[in-house]
Order: structure tokens, then sequence, then C-alpha cells
């Protein structure tokens, strides 16, 4: 059993009358894809890297043992109460091809994700790749970043869209602006959706970068300042009470000196 933090732990699967499923940790977030689509919860850059350095080290360690995803997207990555992100369904893949376990045809929403190599080739999109798993990333980076699903900024349907990637020119990519995301990290979403699978890093080469580029603070310090700021709101707000007391009491004072007799 392979146990690491940005893995959800794999507990066993199932397979009776027809039904087939896994059974995981479970994870009190949701997935990646509900927390980003949650408008309670703030993300600032600090928040947005420490998600994407959890995906890194995830997958790092799935290639690092030989292990490819194949199914890599935001509603496969959990996230639990600590806001920590696991990587989920990984090797399930392999179970279906031993299993020999046959899976309605993909839907083209469920194929944001996919490589354009992949989209060409059904077969082995099936097995998936760890060029594949990397493209995958780049495509989840862009929703953390942008905080919006997979190429919604094109405005097109997802069937049109996965057309445009599998069968270029032009280049069919998402768009971040530089408002969204150090310049650095944004360089590094382009080599890792490279036509070209080859020119793709890996995730030991990613991390290497993002630890560098995209983390300019730790998590740490970014709580902290929450927590200031909370504080600091908390103090203004008893302030602001502490003086609508002292008036109350200052009525009820002149109040009660008219109602005593003189």
């Amino acid at each position: 059993m392979m146990r690491h933090e940005n893995l959800n732990l794999f507990l066993g699967l199932f397979f009776d009358s027809g039904i087939f499923g896994i059974v995981t940790e479970h994870c009190s977030r949701g997935s990646l894809e509900d927390l980003l689509g949650n408008e309670d919860v703030r993300l600032d850059w600090m928040f947005k890297s420490s998600l994407l350095m959890d995906l890194i080290r995830g997958m790092k360690y799935l290639h690092h043992r030989n292990i490819i995803h194949g199914r890599l997207k935001s509603r496969n990555c959990v996230v639990d109460g600590r806001f920590v992100l696991k990587v989920t369904d990984y090797g399930f893949n392999e179970i279906l091809i031993t299993q020999s376990i046959d899976t309605d045809e993909e839907k083209p929403e469920d194929l944001l994700w996919s490589a354009p190599e992949l989209l060409r080739d059904p077969s082995l999109r099936k097995k998936g790749t760890f060029f594949g798993d990397v493209y995958s990333f780049s495509i989840i980076v862009q929703e953390i970043v942008s905080r919006s699903s997979p190429f919604c900024m094109l405005d097109m349907p997802p069937k049109e869209i996965i057309n445009k990637v599998k069968d270029p020119p032009p280049l069919c990519r998402p768009i971040i602006s530089v408002e969204e995301a150090p310049v650095e990290v944004i360089q590094l979403i382009k080599q890792a959706w490279s036509e070209d699978p080859e020119k793709r890093p890996s995730f030991e080469d990613i991390f290497k970068q993002f630890k560098h580029k995209g983390k300019k603070t730790n998590i740490i310090d970014s709580m902290l300042r929450m927590l200031e700021q909370y504080s600091s709101n908390l103090e203004d707000l008893i302030r602001e009470r502490t003086e609508e007391l002292e008036l109350e009491r200052q009525k009820t004072d002149q109040l009660v000196a008219q109602m005593l007799p003189k």
C-alpha cells in the first residue's frame, strides 16, 4: 500500500452485480473542482500555490514509482479538512484493463484534460502516459490560477475545443493573464502543455522549478497574515461595540436621573 501525504489512501475495491467501485479515504472538503467553485473560500496566490505544490508532490511520487495516473483532472483531486490536496483515482485505468471492465464512452467535457496525442489515439488514452499526465496537470493549473473551468475563456462548447486540440494548427490552449500568476509560472504551464510530448517537463523538473518560482513565501507566513487581519477586524468590531455600549449606558444614566426625585 502506497502512503504519501498528497495521495488519497486507496483502501480497496469491489465488483458486485455489474457494479464496480473503489474505496478510498474520505476528504471532507470534496474535490478540487468543488473547492474552486465555492465562493465562500478565499483563494489568494499563496493558497493557490500551496494546492499546486501538493498536486506536484503527489504526481512526482506516483511517477517516481513508475505509476501513470491516466485520469488526472480537478475532480480526481480531493481536499481534506486541513486544505491539503490529495491525488485520487490513480491506477484506476490499469484496474479496468486487468478486470476487462468496459466503461461508457467519455463525454467531450470529460476529455478537456486529455493531451492531444491521447485524443487522437483512444486505445493509448485508456492506458495513459507520463507525458499525458503532465499535460493534464497544466490544465488543472489553469483551473486553479484562473479559478475557472478548463478552457472557459475561449467560450466554445467542449466538443469544439476537443476537435481543435486534437487537430492543430492553430494551437488551442487556455489563456492565462499575467495578473493571475507570476510570469515564470505561466511559462512553466506552457511548457507542460506543449504539443510535442517530449518537450513537456517531468514532475521532478516541475517540482524544482515551482519550488523556487511559485512560492515566494511559505504557508505559515500566509496564515499568520490572515490571522493578523482577522485579529485587526475583531479589534475594530469590539471597539465599535464598546462605544455603542457606552452611549447606551450614558442614555440609561440620564433616564434614571430624570426619574429619580430631585
